[in-house]
């Protein structure tokens, strides 16, 4: 049975996250001494922030606690009951780390061990990243009701809160000029569903967020952890290995050349079903139609994934508190959606 997660009426100053860390700490680790605490900020979210705190007499990685601060009107984007029944069922199933604490504005949770990708270890690894996603994709819900995707009625909610322009002159500009209106969103994401609901893809327990920074790799057990599973969700099985790999890009230095081409999708897709039929108890061989159908599915699905992001970002471009340009990351993902729709679409 799960450890009961402590539920804290306590709300942290995100300008000074170290002093008012301790409130949470003092619930959940009091046996550790104050002046023995350190931390580490962790400064690759744009989402939220994070900090790992930990005893400095046992060195950072032994017994690591992560308080998350969510970021302002991030309340908008992700459904934080959501969040947190996802970190209790995943630990459940040994597929995160325990939740420690809920408090007003974040979450204190487990700590996983090893090193974050790059974009060159992401290559590197990708027979592990295949398998633990098959693991979470095969995650059953736990009502035994056959899942329906999320996907669209999430962007349908970003879509009528996404913002129709920007109080600052310039920001505006940009927004009108590279991106038009939502109204011209509101027409693609007519299409796009139409396209992504014509594939009949099954929906899974999805990460929905596999970027670089959200995959470790632990050398001690070779194997990969999938962090941070704020935008986690039924959804559709092509769309979140799609979306990872729309994310070998990066987001600090975006390069969208980094995409994987037909012939390494090719591979990881057929060491994923592989695996898939092995987990699922499945007996028949994987087949050059069954890794092309997939194939297609996931390039389709990568289509979307650029048009999510890209809406989420105009979203936190209105509201995000963190140091981020969020319009030029919107740009830039809307940018690529239209660049590759017409070769993705004929697939």
């Amino acid at each position: 049975m799960a450890r009961q997660h402590e539920q804290l009426n306590i709300s942290l100053d995100e300008n000074n996250i170290e002093k008012s860390a301790t409130s949470i700490l003092d619930v959940i680790r009091p046996q550790w001494k104050a002046d023995n605490i350190k931390f580490k900020h962790f400064t690759e979210g744009i989402t939220n922030k994070l900090i790992g705190c930990y005893e400095a007499d046992k060195g950072f990685g032994s017994d690591v606690v992560l308080i998350r601060i969510y970021g302002a009107n991030t309340d908008l984007i992700i459904d934080r009951d959501t969040e947190k029944n996802n970190i209790i069922f995943l630990s459940e199933h040994g597929l995160c780390p325990p939740l420690y604490a809920v408090f007003n504005n974040g979450v204190a949770y487990g700590f996983s061990p090893g090193e974050t990708l790059d974009p060159e270890s992401v290559r590197r690894y990708r027979v592990q990243i295949a398998k633990e996603m098959v693991k979470l994709h095969s995650l059953k819900p736990k009502s035994g009701a056959r899942p329906a995707a999320g996907l669209f009625p999430k962007l349908e909610k970003w879509l009528s809160i996404a913002p129709t322009g920007y109080d600052q002159p310039e920001k505006n500009e940009r927004f009108i000029k590279e991106v038009g209106s939502i109204d011209r969103l509101r027409k693609e994401y007519e299409e796009l569903k139409k396209t992504i609901e014509s594939l009949n893809a099954p929906a899974v327990m999805s990460h929905n967020d596999l970027l670089l920074k959200n995959l470790v790799y632990d050398e001690a057990t070779d194997k990969i952890s999938l962090i941070d599973h704020e935008y986690a969700m039924f959804n559709y099985q092509p769309y979140d290995i799609g979306n990872h790999f729309c994310e070998y890009a990066g987001v600090d230095e975006v390069d969208f050349s980094r995409y994987p081409d037909k012939e390494y999708q090719l591979q990881w897709l057929r060491t994923y079903l592989e695996e898939w039929n092995k987990q699922n108890e499945i007996n028949s061989p994987v087949t050059d139609d069954d890794v092309y159908k997939l194939y297609t599915q996931v390039n389709k699905c990568a289509l979307a994934a650029h048009f999510f992001w890209g809406v989420w970002a105009l979203i936190q471009s209105k509201y995000s508190t963190i140091d981020f340009d969020y319009l030029d990351y919107a740009i830039m993902k809307l940018n690529e959606y239209f660049a590759r729709k017409g070769e993705f679409l004929a697939l």
